[in-house]
């Protein structure tokens, strides 16, 4: 990272440098539970009032399957003189500099099943926040330096420096609350779900 970043400049692209930034015992875990759902749904000459729930369960896990190698082959973090993308599994999300409030690395709320203790975030002035795909400590030996290049090469395209205005920062601390509570929410769905499935079958 020692280029000046009139040098360098803005053009730029972020993709997977490293093999995995989740760890190979997470991707064999789905393989490896989607492939007994179907050998219990192919192999059993019986069928099972459980049968449907077999088979939802299966496809759950191949979909998540399907969008983790979505995900590897076509996640992309792209910079230029317009804005930022972040480009992940199924779609694209675009920031022109103008709508971009501010860039940070926060600690990735994943971090016991990823491999990356930092990930990257672009915030608008609306409060909401774009993750940047591989855009991380463990795609980016020097990262903190990497974003800390972006975010100066940047400020240049945006037309003003940054600066923390409290109006924003009070949208994306509601932002992370609902977001928080929307979490629960949803775990407490699943968990639900899963005590249905077991006690009423």
């Amino acid at each position: 990272m020692g280029q000046d970043v009139h040098e360098r400049g803005i053009e730029r692209e972020y993709g997977r440098r490293r093999t995995f930034s989740v760890p190979w015992w997470q991707l064999a875990l789905n393989v490896f539970i989607g492939g007994i759902l179907i050998l219990q749904a192919t192999a059993n000459p019986y069928v099972s009032s459980r049968r449907r729930y077999e088979i939802a369960l299966l496809v759950v896990v191949l979909v998540r399957i399907v969008l983790d190698l979505l995900y590897r082959r076509r996640g992309r973090t792209i910079v230029g003189a317009q804005g930022i993308t972040g480009r992940e599994a199924l779609r694209t999300a675009d920031r022109t500099w103008h709508d971009v409030y501010d860039i940070r690395a926060e600690l990735n709320p994943n971090g016991p099943f990823e491999n990356a203790e930092w990930t990257t975030f672009a915030y608008g002035s609306d409060g909401r926040r774009m993750r940047l795909p591989y855009f991380d400590d463990w795609q980016l030996p020097d990262f903190h330096a990497e974003l800390a290049d972006l975010r100066a090469a940047s400020a240049q395209h945006r037309g003003m420096a940054w600066e923390l205005r409290p109006e924003v920062e009070d949208r994306i601390r509601r932002r992370t609350r609902d977001r928080k509570v929307w979490g629960v929410v949803c775990i407490a769905a699943v968990v639900a779900l899963f005590a249905a499935f077991v006690f009423l079958t």
